[in-house]
C-alpha cells in the first residue's frame, strides 16, 4: 500500500469509523458527531470530504469518478442536515469510506471503475430528470386543481 493511499484510508477512517460503540460492531466517525452542530456540521464534514474529490483529480480520475463522489458527499450533506435522521443516515452511508474505496479502485482497476462510474453517474442523471418531470407534473396538476380546471 502505498504511503498516499494510506493517507486517504486513515482520513476516511477518521471521518466514518474511527470509533465503535461499546457492545456492538456499529462504527462511526467525527462525521456525525460534527452533525450534531446545527447547520454548520454536516457543511463542515462536507468540505472535508472534498479532500477525497482532490485526490481523486490529482490521480487523474476521470469526471465520472469525480461526480460519483461528489454525489456520495451531496448525499451525505442533504440527507446529514434532516435532524436525528441525518445522524441515522451518517452511521450506515460512510461517503468518506465510499470515497477512499472509490480511489483504491481508480488506482487498481480504471478502466472498471471509469466505467462503472458512468453507468452510475448517468443513471442519477436520468433519475433526477425523471423526478424533476413528475414534480413538474404535480406542481401544474396542483395549480389547475386549486383554480377549479379539474373536473
Amino acid at each position: 500500500m502505498d504511503d498516499k493511499k494510506s493517507k486517504h484510508n486513515e482520513f476516511a477512517e477518521l471521518l466514518d469509523s474511527r470509533f465503535t460503540i461499546p457492545g456492538t460492531s456499529i462504527r462511526f466517525g467525527i462525521d456525525p458527531i460534527l452533525g450534531l452542530i446545527p447547520g454548520a456540521g454536516d457543511l463542515l464534514t462536507g468540505i472535508a470530504s472534498l479532500y477525497f474529490v482532490y485526490i481523486g483529480a490529482r490521480y487523474g480520475a476521470p469526471a465520472s469518478v469525480l461526480i460519483r463522489m461528489l454525489l456520495n458527499i451531496l448525499a451525505d450533506i442533504i440527507i446529514g442536515a434532516i435532524p436525528l435522521l441525518g445522524e441515522i443516515f451518517d452511521f450506515g452511508w460512510k461517503a468518506n469510506l465510499r470515497n477512499a474505496r472509490l480511489l483504491d479502485e481508480f488506482q487498481n482497476h480504471p478502466a472498471k471503475t471509469k466505467s462503472q462510474s458512468k453507468i452510475i453517474v448517468w443513471s442519477v442523471f436520468v433519475i433526477s430528470i425523471l423526478l424533476v418531470l413528475l414534480l413538474v407534473y404535480l406542481l401544474v396538476w396542483l395549480i389547475a386543481a386549486f383554480f377549479g380546471l379539474l373536473v
